[in-house]
């Protein structure tokens, strides 16, 4: 699998905010090795994104409830020989103990950044083409003159409001990826199509595809079927269906 380009679908909300929440924090730690300002413009920008994601009320409960369910599910393992009961234990506890702190927690998460008035300023104006000019908040352009220590000691002041939720998400995603049934599978003429078990509870599906072959696959699923179909790249044209046969795997997440 390592010599493969893999595309995940979520098939469900909390997966979907999960990938999205991922891909912004990995995003970020990119561009925390730019010190430069338009390095901190994008590090707030992440941030912003952020806190967009997280904004709605019922998220922390619904994270809540998926923690408990993958701490119910790995429970049915323990009496297993084959398993390491003491670091099972462990992971059961931490997925209970996040649980546990998400629903007690005051308020969204990140609820403190939302009450700064030059983030809540930012969120306006960066949602605009070019916004953020010195003309727009001219606070936010003074503060980037500031030196990099300090621009950098509020940024990690602000990020450790998502220190929670990004275990969770990494928690979250690392064992609905590793709890996954994988097959092989052919599309004939560029197109796969399947059945799909309605109980199956699926968290994700996984498709990895050789990155030698020029094609790119678009998944749809629904409650009772599974269909790829893969097309030609063309970046600026309409893709076309690929004609061939090719062969791919798919993992099933969650079984």
């Amino acid at each position: 699998m390592n010599n493969t380009i893999i595309y995940e679908q979520p098939l469900n909300e909390i997966t979907r905010v999960s990938l999205r929440l991922e891909q912004l924090f990995l995003q970020f730690d990119r561009q925390q090795s730019d010190i430069s300002q338009l390095g901190t413009r994008n590090m707030i920008t992440s941030i912003i994104n952020m806190l967009q994601l997280l904004d709605r009320p019922d998220l922390k409960s619904k994270l809540a409830k998926e923690l408990s369910h993958h701490a119910s599910n790995l429970s049915r393992y323990s009496d297993l020989p084959e398993i390491d009961s003491q670091k099972l234990a462990g992971l059961i506890n931490q997925l209970e103990q996040l649980s546990h702190d998400l629903i007690e927690s005051n308020g969204k998460i990140g609820h403190r950044l939302r009450d700064i008035e030059l983030l809540n300023t930012l969120r306006l104006h960066l949602a605009s083409p070019g916004g953020g000019c010195s003309f727009d908040i001219p606070l936010f352009h003074y503060w980037l003159q500031q030196p990099v220590e300090a621009r950098q000691t509020t940024i990690n002041d602000w990020l450790s409001e998502f220190a929670q939720i990004r275990t969770v998400v990494t928690l979250v995603l690392d064992l609905v990826r590793k709890n996954a049934k994988t097959d092989e599978k052919t599309a004939v003429h560029g197109f796969h199509q399947e059945l799909l078990d309605p109980q199956a509870n699926l968290r994700m599906i996984r498709l990895g595809i050789s990155p030698n072959l020029l094609a790119f696959p678009e998944i749809s699923v629904g409650r009772h079927f599974l269909s790829v179909r893969f097309y030609s790249p063309d970046t600026e044209k309409r893709p076309t269906q690929y004609p061939e046969n090719l062969s791919f795997w798919l993992a099933y997440c969650n079984l």
